[in-house]
């Protein structure tokens, strides 16, 4: 509260505290929205090649196609360089090693953004993309449907300013980005 002798904030001041105001009052509601509606059906890693489905693929499955990846970017990944939208993206892929032993239970695409990827030639197979939705690398985050909520970033996972999830039955999918473009897409099992 200003009193008689208090100067009186200047407008900047009033104007910023009423932004903040406004910006906190957006983040509580959204934070106190029910998450949305689940995706009906099994999201795909897809292109005309292949569909990763970490409900069923399994790795002889993918190598049959694809032949045999680079361990990149840690022991337990498979990794292919494919040619996309944006350029050279990688396809890391990672599968079970339990009651499940070589099921996939991963499928990532995104843009190499460190100076030490390998220098992998990237293959001409068409260009991959999470369905249901026809969500591809470079497309902007705000085209996505309504089944994708934003969720706080992870620990350590600094690369993306923007990360939304959609679950669906046995899974969830992720479009992640920065500058509103989705750099990395990624479906994930639900299950061990």
């Amino acid at each position: 509260m200003v009193g008689p002798d208090d100067a009186a904030p200047d407008f900047a001041m009033s104007r910023a505290v009423e932004i903040l105001y406004e910006l906190y009052q957006r983040q509580r509601r959204s934070s106190e929205a029910p998450p949305p509606a689940p995706l009906d059906r099994v999201a795909l890693l897809f292109n005309e090649t292949i569909a990763f489905d970490v409900t069923k693929t399994r790795r002889d499955e993918v190598e049959r196609t694809l032949g045999i990846a680079f361990a990149y970017p840690a022991r337990g990944w498979h990794t292919y360089c494919v040619r996309g939208q944006l350029g050279r993206e990688f396809l890391s892929l990672f599968y079970a090693s339990g009651p499940r032993p070589q099921a996939l239970v991963s499928a990532e695409l995104y843009l190499p953004k460190v100076d030490r990827a390998p220098a992998l030639e990237p293959r001409n197979l068409g260009s991959f993309r999470i369905v249901p939705g026809e969500i591809a690398i470079g497309m902007q985050l705000a085209s996505l449907s309504e089944s994708f909520g934003r969720i706080p970033k992870p620990e350590g996972f600094g690369a993306y300013a923007g990360i939304f999830e959609a679950r669906f039955p046995g899974g969830a999918a992720y479009a992640m980005g920065n500058e509103g473009i989705i750099e990395r897409l990624a479906i994930y099992a639900l299950r061990a």
